[in-house]
């Protein structure tokens, strides 16, 4: 059996933010693997004056004098990695990019991604805010063989991770992230030597997200059709981004943090009020509203529902 610490095993990274730096640290400091390069995305145009800034992966490799190469969703170029870098083994953490099939399979390993989900449930894109924003218990990590299609590929390894009360998008995430980070080696490893066989999917039973279920256009609270409990996740499920709003006033009021709590005082739908230095709105469903602990007025600071009952009374 090959001894991975004397004779690691040549493999590419493929990812670009934070959560793939995380992910590629964790790859990088173990001994079983050789990162002979990293390919991510080119620099984007970030900011108002949009200055040309390279992918949190970049800047990792960079530092630490790891090779990165670029393709551009070119199939030429995913050919020039092959011959580049002669990978075993490639690993992809959030891409952003759909590699070509010859290059996943080249590699004597293989390909593997780390996808949060229990795959077949949640394929695609926004998987960890998805299952905040159906209300499921439970959600985990899914170590898989890449194929041509979404997610679809054969499941080395499933962890299963419960979801939180007040977990938010963020707050999940990073558990996920170290968790996968921690397993990661030890499942590939066991992979090289040919200890896992994958588990095929069972497509009839799959479901998908897609980034638009999460985006700007999404985020304004319906309040005549949403429920209270809906409204609340949906809360964390855009956190940090790209957060959920209402209009207050004619101003858009973004919301950070709430709950869910009985009110006797019946107010307007979407009406915001405040009772008992409480900072609340009124929902579709009588006797319930959501109560406003983080927030920020449209032109003005992110700040506490304490803070803007204090300055409803200021002149």
């Amino acid at each position: 059996m090959r001894n991975l610490k004397t004779n690691p095993v040549r493999t590419i990274f493929l990812g670009s933010g934070w959560e793939s730096v995380e992910t590629l640290k964790a790859l990088h400091k173990d001994e079983r693997f050789n990162i002979v390069g990293v390919i991510t995305t080119t620099n984007k145009p970030v900011g108002r004056k949009h200055v040309l800034t390279p992918s949190k992966v970049k800047k990792y490799a960079v530092k630490r004098s790891i090779e990165v190469f670029h393709t551009e969703r070119q199939k030429i170029k995913y050919q020039e990695a092959l011959e580049i870098f002669q990978p075993e083994l490639v690993v992809c953490k959030a891409f952003g990019e759909i590699a070509p099939k010859f290059f996943l399979e080249k590699p004597r390993f293989k390909a593997i991604n780390v996808h949060f989900s229990l795959l077949p449930k949640y394929r695609g894109a926004v998987p960890i805010q998805k299952a905040i924003l159906d209300g499921e218990k439970e959600t985990g990590i899914s170590i898989m063989l890449m194929s041509g299609g979404l997610d679809e590929g054969d499941v080395l390894e499933i962890y299963k991770e419960n979801i939180l009360s007040k977990d938010t998008n963020q707050t999940l995430r990073e558990r996920l992230v170290k968790k996968s980070s921690t397993i990661l080696g030890d499942v590939l490893e066991r992979w090289v030597h040919g200890e896992i066989e994958g588990d095929k999917q069972i497509n009839s039973e799959a479901t998908y997200c897609w980034q638009k279920d999460i985006s700007k256009e999404n985020a304004r609270i319906d309040w005549q059709n949403m429920s209270p409990e809906y409204i609340e996740r949906m809360v964390r499920a855009f956190v940090p981004w790209p957060i959920v709003w209402t209009v207050v006033d004619d101003k858009r009021v973004k919301l950070f943090d709430v709950d869910i709590v009985g009110c006797n005082e019946r107010k307007g739908i979407g009406e915001l009020f405040v009772d008992n230095r409480n900072l609340l709105f009124g929902t579709k469903d009588r006797g319930i509203c959501i109560k406003v602990n983080e927030l920020q007025i449209e032109g003005k600071q992110h700040i506490s529902a304490e803070e803007y009952i204090n300055g409803l009374s200021k002149p």
